[in-house]
């Protein structure tokens, strides 16, 4: 019973950093989709977030990839 608990815990918590980390991929997918398609289309749901290169921010990953999947 512990040890599902202490499970089940540290399962979620992970879920949790992961969503909190991919939020600014998210939000510049946004940005991104909605700079070619307009404010008004509907967003399809966030890809899971690459590596980031270096000299990049998860944001300007996310408004590339954004773009990308409007151009589609």
């Amino acid at each position: 019973m512990k040890t599902t608990i202490t499970f089940m815990l540290v399962f979620f918590t992970a879920i949790f950093s992961l969503n909190v980390h991919a939020s600014s991929f998210c939000d510049g997918f946004r940005e991104g989709y909605k700079s070619i398609k307009g404010n008004i289309a509907l967003v399809p749901i966030c890809p899971i977030e690459p590596i980031t290169p270096i000299g990049s921010t998860p944001f300007r990953e996310g408004i590339k990839a954004g773009m990308r999947a409007a151009q589609r």
